[in-house]
């Protein structure tokens, strides 16, 4: 691997190479502090895919969270000179779009040779353990790489954060106050688990801040209805020493519900928190943008608080964050799962 590294310190070294990023995906999971050296040592903004989430903490100022799907960030990548991309398969489901470019150099590092030729071809291919290519790559680069774009870096992620969220915000504000909250009452290791839902991929992926060891869990891919909870489920089997919370959409809810008596069964602590637009907002909301007469997205739920009571679960509504952050309070106290519906505004019962 000695010539794929000396590759890497060259394009670091020259001169008009000094604009880096950093892109990981779930299979840098393991190597989360070696991706956080690195990308100090070059002063790399570092931007993840929904499944990368997490995998260094979203507080730090180099990282710029979940914003592979950004068009902002998409664009901004574009002009960046060396990237190194961890883990990825840099796939549609990743940029949620059909991949675009990134970077004039690509440095993948990744255990299946055969993705480093999939997509975006890879100029330097890194093929191995992620932590093992990364702790190489930077004993190759420590004390001879010149830095990337300065102390302007930290603000560059931060900028470049701010130009993530500017189209999106009066959308996304409906959402921002009540993921507050609940960032406010979780373990800094609590597991997350989000659904297909409007709350969770415009509103989780950005706005609800994951520091390792916590875990946020997200359906990338097929967008999967009702994974949340069954996922959920999981997560609080295997873990049960720590906090686990679903985060889902009322139409989603629907489509697992009936696994709220597994969740009974288990009987462990188990927030499930509904954000509830009446329907399928995602198509309803395509369907008026096109001009078309909204059809077939509109749910009649039944009480979904009552609903939740029927499977001998706890079950209430929050209408403000700090309802939602009471509740959320003492369903992490009571013994069983607890459905927690937070109606959003225009869809209020």
């Amino acid at each position: 691997m000695s010539v794929p590294f000396r590759g890497v310190v060259t394009g670091v070294l020259q001169p008009r190479r000094r604009r880096p990023a950093l892109i990981l995906d779930g299979g840098a999971r393991g190597a989360g502090e070696a991706c956080v050296s690195l990308a100090e040592l070059l002063r790399a903004p570092v931007v993840t895919t929904a499944n990368g989430k997490g995998t260094v903490p979203e507080s730090h100022p180099l990282s710029v969270g979940a914003a592979l799907h950004s068009p902002a960030v998409r664009e901004w990548l574009e002009e960046r000179d060396v990237v190194p991309a961890v883990g990825t398969e840099l796939a549609e489901s990743d940029f949620w779009c059909p991949p675009t470019a990134v970077g004039a150099i690509l440095v993948r590092a990744d255990i299946d040779p055969a993705q480093m030729y999939c997509g975006r071809p890879a100029y330097i291919a890194l093929v191995g353990d992620a932590e093992q290519a990364l702790e190489g790559l930077l004993t190759a680069l420590v004390g001879h790489v010149t830095t990337g774009e300065g102390t302007g870096t930290g603000f560059s992620a931060r900028s470049l954060r701010e130009r993530r969220d500017a189209p999106t915000a009066r959308r996304d504000a409906r959402w921002v106050p009540y993921l507050a909250a609940v960032r406010r009452v979780l373990d800094q290791d609590a597991v997350v688990t989000g659904d297909s839902a409007m709350c969770c991929y415009y509103g989780a992926l950005p706005h609800l801040p994951v520091d390792p060891p916590g875990r946020y869990l997200h359906p990338t891919g097929f967008g999967t209805l009702g994974y949340a909870l069954p996922a959920a489920i999981g997560a609080r089997a295997a873990l049960p020493g720590r906090q686990v919370v679903a985060l889902s959409g009322d139409g989603g809810f629907r489509f697992t519900v009936q696994e709220l008596a597994t969740a009974v069964h288990l009987g462990q602590p188990l927030p499930v928190v509904v954000f509830d637009n009446g329907g399928y907002g995602e198509i309803r909301d395509e369907m008026a943008a096109r001009g078309d007469t909204p059809a077939a997205v509109g749910l009649p739920n039944p009480d979904l608080p009552a609903l939740a009571r029927a499977y001998g679960c706890r079950g209430c509504r929050a209408t403000t964050p700090e309802e939602l952050a009471g509740a959320l309070r003492e369903a992490l106290d009571h013994p069983g799962p607890t459905v927690v519906v937070v109606p959003e505004e225009g869809h209020r019962p």
